[in-house]
C-alpha cells in the first residue's frame, strides 16, 4: 500500500523542481489542489539556480540566463510570485556587440510601429553594407511566412515546423544571408537561442524564438536580466507560495520509480522506500531520469522510446571579479571569441565587497567543457583583455568556472519530431519540461510553458488523447 500520511494523499505530485517543476506546481496550487513536489537535490532551481560564492561573497548563478519581453508565460508565473519587479526588461531592444579590439556596434530597434520597427533596425544594423542591410529583411519576411504555416510534426504547430529537416546554416544559406550577416547577427543569435552550432542546429526552432522576439511589437524584443541570483527571482519565492497554499516541498527526495494500476498513475516509489500515492503526476525531470522512473514496458513505447536519442550540449561559464570596473555594458556579444558573450554583473546588480564582476559564456561548448579550470581562466583572460583592452590595467581578484554539461537539449535536426507534448498514453501523468514539445527551443519560456500546460491539464482531469 501507498504511504498516506495523517493528512491523506496530496491531489497531484509534481516530480522535479526547476522552472517547469514550480510553475505547475504553483499554478496547480492556485487554483486549489494539494500539491507535494519532490526534488532529489538539496536545493530547489534545477539547472537555473543560484548560491552564495564563499570567496567573493557575491551571488552567482550557475549559468547566466538573459529573459525576454516576449516571455509571457514567465512573466505571469513572476506575477503569480509577486517576483515580477525583481526581473529588469530594457526599454527597447539595445544588443551590443563588441569586436577585438574594443569596436562596439549596437542593434537597436527604432520607435516606430511594428513591423517597421524590426525593418527600420536591419536596415540600419552596423557593419554591414547596404545590399547585406536588405537582405536581412528576407529572414525576416522568411520568418513571418514560417509563422503563417501549421507545424510539420505531429503535436508541434510551431512556427518553421517543416524545416526541421534543414539546419541553421543551411536555411541561412537559402535566403542569401552573407558570411559578415552571419558573424554580426544570426549566428551569435541562434547559439545563444539554440545552444548549438549553426550546422548543427535545426532550423524549426531558430523560427520561433526570431518570431516571438519580433514580431509581438518592442516590448516582445526586449532583453532583460534578473536583479537578484535565480533562486530569490523564482525558486524560493515558489517554495513560500506552496506552503502558504497547503501544499508541501521535499528535497532530497528521489523518485525511482512511477507505478501505474490499470492503466492510470497510481504512485510514486522513493529512494527511501516510500510510496506516495495521489491523483495525477507531472513530471518535471530530465528525459534521461524520465526513463529511468517508468517501468521498462512503458519506456519502450510511444511516446517515451525516442526519448534516448535526445543529445545534450553544455555550457560554459567563467567568472571573473576585479579590483576596478571592466566595462559600463551591461552585457555584449563578443563577435569572434573563444567566449561569445559578456555579462557585467555589477550592472544588474550582482556584486558584493566592492568587487567588479563579469561573466564569460560559451554555448555548444562541448570542447571547452572537457578543458581544465586553469586554461578556461586563462582563456577568458585572454579574450577579455581583447575585447576591452582596459581591462588589462584590472587585478583579477578571484574566478569560479561553471561547466554545466547537459545545460540544454541540442537541437538537432529532427529532434522536433522526438519532443513529446504534455499528455501521455498514461492517465493522469503529464509531462513538462524544456525538452518537450514547447514550440520552442529549450529555454526558461518553454520550460513555464510546459509547467502550465501540464497543471491546466491536470486540473482539469482530461483524459490522454
Amino acid at each position: 500500500m501507498a504511504d498516506r500520511g495523517a493528512s491523506g494523499s496530496p491531489d497531484i505530485l509534481v516530480l522535479g523542481g526547476g522552472f517547469a517543476g514550480l510553475a505547475a506546481a504553483t499554478a496547480l496550487a492556485a487554483s486549489g489542489a494539494r500539491v507535494l513536489l519532490l526534488e532529489a537535490r538539496p536545493y530547489l532551481g534545477g539547472r537555473a539556480r543560484s548560491w552564495v560564492d564563499p570567496e567573493s561573497g557575491s551571488v552567482v548563478d550557475n549559468g547566466q540566463h538573459l529573459f525576454m519581453g516576449c516571455y509571457e508565460e514567465t512573466l505571469r508565473f513572476l506575477d503569480r510570485l509577486g517576483t515580477r519587479d525583481r526581473l529588469g526588461l530594457q526599454p527597447r531592444l539595445e544588443l551590443p556587440f563588441v569586436e577585438p579590439g574594443g569596436g562596439l556596434s549596437t542593434f537597436r530597434l527604432p520607435r516606430l510601429p511594428t513591423p517597421w520597427d524590426l525593418a527600420a533596425g536591419l536596415l540600419r544594423f552596423p557593419g554591414l553594407s547596404l545590399a547585406e542591410r536588405i537582405g536581412l529583411l528576407r529572414v525576416a519576411r522568411d520568418t513571418r511566412r514560417q509563422a503563417r504555416r501549421p507545424g510539420g510534426a505531429p503535436h508541434r504547430g510551431a512556427p518553421g515546423g517543416d524545416l526541421d529537416g534543414t539546419s541553421v546554416a543551411q536555411w541561412l544559406a537559402s535566403l542569401g544571408q552573407t558570411a559578415e550577416a552571419n558573424r554580426r547577427l544570426w549566428h551569435p543569435l541562434a547559439i545563444a537561442a539554440l545552444n548549438e552550432t549553426p550546422e548543427k542546429a535545426s532550423a524549426a526552432m531558430l523560427v520561433p524564438v526570431l518570431h516571438r522576439a519580433f514580431a509581438r511589437g518592442a516590448a516582445g524584443s526586449r532583453l532583460g536580466l534578473a536583479r537578484v541570483g535565480l533562486s530569490e527571482l523564482y525558486a524560493e519565492p515558489a517554495a513560500h507560495f506552496l506552503k502558504a497554499r497547503g501544499s508541501e516541498v521535499r528535497l532530497r527526495a528521489q523518485v525511482r520509480r512511477v507505478v501505474f494500476e490499470r492503466g492510470r498513475f497510481a504512485w510514486a516509489l522513493l529512494a527511501d522506500g516510500a510510496r506516495l500515492a495521489a491523483g495525477a503526476a507531472v513530471a518535471a525531470v530530465p528525459a534521461a531520469d524520465l526513463l529511468e522512473m517508468l517501468p521498462p514496458e512503458t519506456a519502450a513505447g510511444a511516446p517515451f522510446a525516442g526519448l534516448s536519442r535526445l543529445e545534450v550540449s553544455p555550457i560554459v561559464s567563467a567568472y571573473l571579479w576585479f579590483g576596478s570596473p571592466i566595462t559600463d555594458l551591461p552585457f555584449a556579444g563578443l563577435l569572434g571569441g573563444t567566449w561569445q558573450w559578456m555579462f557585467n554583473r555589477r550592472a544588474f546588480g550582482g556584486h558584493a565587497g566592492g568587487a567588479h564582476g563579469v561573466t564569460l559564456v560559451t554555448s555548444a561548448a562541448r570542447e571547452l567543457a572537457e578543458r581544465p579550470v586553469e586554461f578556461l581562466v586563462r582563456k577568458a583572460l585572454d579574450d577579455l583583455h581583447a575585447f576591452f583592452p582596459e581591462s588589462r590595467r584590472a587585478t583579477l581578484r578571484h574566478s569560479l568556472v561553471i561547466k554545466e554539461k547537459r545545460a540544454t537539449l541540442a537541437h538537432a535536426p529532427g529532434t522536433l519530431a522526438l519532443r513529446p507534448g504534455p499528455r501521455t498514453p498514461c492517465q493522469g501523468l503529464y509531462l513538462a519540461g524544456d525538452w518537450t514539445a514547447t514550440g520552442l527551443p529549450a529555454t526558461i519560456e518553454g520550460a513555464v510553458a510546459s509547467g502550465h500546460a501540464c497543471a491546466l491539464l491536470a486540473r482539469e482531469g482530461r483524459p490522454p488523447s
